[in-house]
């Protein structure tokens, strides 16, 4: 009987173990500097908080998972680097890169380096500090106005042209290699990888929505919301189950009875 409990106990847990909670994809509402959500299913927008920064357009966003850190530079009119608060959308000014343009950002998870790309002609890729922002030039390519995300499952740091193409990047000398030509333009767009969904996102300038599949090949539009978006960024969350505490407190009276049952 004590087995039997302890074996309902198990499967009990197992039944109530709360489920693993979804990533969250983040974007920059430009109208209004705000951090806002992006429903991955329906493309609808949810206001998290003002960032309380006035200026800036065409900026980007990058996380950094080994620290919890979103990373925003607000683009033309501000060369800020923010830490924002995910919880409130308050941006914390980390520092001044002195790159007005910069319209990129991406972070290496694997070497633990933000990258930004600056988008004068030719354009630039920057190693930028998370210290205190200072900018070190590591080469040019010729793309223009283009978004930067990491991929740590392969290792890549990619850019998005404004015409559509995908492409890898070279972290010593800057130099773009064409992966493909995607789907079609963009307009001032920003890039973000979705390992959950095997997918990839896009917003642009004009408020549009993408999904994009994992060979960059095709795309579909979610929503247009005909408002700016700057940058997005994908944060996912951890993959293991919790058990509640009341599936918690059935597996203890099973482990009691066992324990009972074997005194006797």
């Amino acid at each position: 009987m004590f087995r039997s409990l302890l074996l309902l106990g198990t499967l009990l847990v197992a039944g109530h173990a709360s489920p693993a909670r979804a990533g969250v994809l983040y974007a920059i509402d430009d109208t209004t500097n705000s951090l806002v959500t992006i429903d991955r299913t329906t493309g609808t927008l949810t206001t998290v908080g003002s960032t309380g920064v006035p200026s800036g357009n065409f900026g980007d966003l990058a996380y950094d998972s080994n620290s919890g850190t979103m990373y925003w530079t607000p683009g033309r009119g501000n060369s800020g680097l923010y830490r924002i608060n995910l919880a409130t959308g308050a941006a914390t000014l980390i520092g001044v890169t002195g790159l007005s343009e910069l319209f990129g950002l991406g972070f290496d998870t694997t070497n633990n380096v933000l990258y930004g790309n600056s988008s004068v002609n030719p354009d630039r890729l920057y190693r930028i500090s998370t210290v205190n922002a200072a900018a070190t030039l590591v080469g040019t390519n010729t793309l223009s106005q283009s978004a930067l995300e990491y991929r740590g499952d392969t290792d890549t740091l990619y850019m998005m042209s404004p015409t559509g193409g995908l492409h890898s990047i070279n972290r010593s000398t800057g130099a773009a290699t064409l992966i493909s030509a995607g789907a079609g333009s963009v307009s001032n767009n920003d890039l973000a990888w979705d390992p959950e969904l095997n997918a990839w996102w896009v917003v642009d300038w004009s408020g549009r929505v993408y999904s994009y599949a994992a060979g960059f090949n095709s795309r579909t539009m979610l929503v247009d919301h005909a408002i700016a978006l700057d940058g997005v960024a994908y944060v996912g969350t951890a993959s293991t189950s919790t058990p509640e505490p009341a599936s918690l407190a059935i597996l203890g009276i099973g482990l009691l009875g066992l324990r009972l049952a074997r005194r006797r």
